[in-house]
């Protein structure tokens, strides 16, 4: 994700988009500034929509579920819209080894495709 916060406008701008983009996973929010930062989130949409649940195919993340990959809250979002992320795993090539890198990758596979965890939604 490139930074947004040139495309969005003020500091205060980005506040109000923070808490619009909290208030997409129903996560504690201030309404008021949410509905403010909402015209904003059309700097978003292009890559997470304009629902707001993302394109995998970009890399851009559902905002409407609860998974927070890089911190969660205002600051968290407003740091993200500030500074953008490159969003790229560190090479792990001589830190593991292959049978290490089978678990690792089976158990984040699991996370994803956990039978319990998709009925639940």
């Amino acid at each position: 994700m490139p930074p947004m916060a040139a495309a969005v406008g003020s500091p205060e701008d980005v506040r109000n988009l923070a808490q619009y983009v909290l208030s997409l996973s129903k996560s504690p929010h201030d309404s008021l500034k949410a509905a403010l930062g909402q015209p904003k989130f059309v700097a978003c949409a292009a890559c997470h929509g304009a629902d707001g649940k993302g394109n995998q195919a970009l890399g851009a993340p559902n905002l409407t579920d609860d998974i927070w990959l890089h911190g969660w809250g205002e600051n968290a979002i407003v740091a993200m819209i500030n500074n953008g992320k490159a969003n790229q795993m560190p090479a792990q090539a001589g830190k593991l080894t292959d049978p290490q890198l089978h678990v690792l990758a089976s158990y984040v596979w699991g996370l994803s495709n956990n039978p319990a965890k998709v009925a639940a939604k």
